[in-house]
């Protein structure tokens, strides 16, 4: 008796797994049946997965959006202050805010109070600051989307192997019946 991976042949046909005995079609049966639903749990990840992934890039162009408003209020002078649910966006997901020369030169020096980010710059933009803030934003959603794009493929793969794991028992049923029809005409 020859055991592998916890199954162990008994000879002829005949197999035992978790004290069950099988043929070798039964075996193959419940072999792919067992990866089906391996598959099925890895596909149910996945798609969880992307679901997170859905209502991050959702977030991602409700703050874009913000942006263009905010840049357009300003009508190419003066600035605004980033609201703070988009600074909470942009440290969470470490996008670059638009900086300035004075940004620069006033490194760690709060503007008129303001919050400061974790490089010590304050999160008032100009017109200039917020279309760098704007394709700062746009490079984030497009790696999202590449993500996104990537999850799309593994599901399908996924689906595929799932659906091949659910077609070869019915295909090893269907020639168990045969082959039994055929011993049956034949006898």
């Amino acid at each position: 008796m020859e055991n592998i991976g916890g199954i162990s042949s008994l000879g002829g046909d005949k197999f035992q797994i978790n004290n069950q005995v099988m043929s070798l079609a039964e075996l193959i049966m419940f072999l792919e049946i067992e990866r089906a639903n391996n598959l099925e749990q890895q596909l149910a990840d996945e798609l969880q997965s992307m679901a997170a992934l859905n209502n991050l890039l959702k977030e991602a162009n409700a703050m874009l959006s913000i942006a263009r408003t905010e840049k357009g209020k300003l009508e190419g002078k003066g600035n605004s202050t980033m609201p703070p649910e988009m600074i909470d966006f942009f440290e969470e997901h470490d996008i670059q805010q638009g900086l300035s020369k004075y940004d620069k030169e006033h490194k760690g020096v709060p503007h008129s109070g303001l919050y400061l980010d974790s490089d010590g710059y304050d999160f008032c933009q100009n017109s200039d600051e917020w279309e760098t803030s704007i394709e700062n934003l746009k490079a984030f959603i497009d790696g999202l989307n590449s993500r996104s794009q990537l999850e799309m493929i593994r599901i399908s793969s996924l689906m595929k192997k799932r659906d091949e794991s659910l077609t070869l028992p019915s295909n090893t049923n269907s020639n168990i019946h045969q082959t039994n029809q055929g011993i049956l005409g034949k006898i």
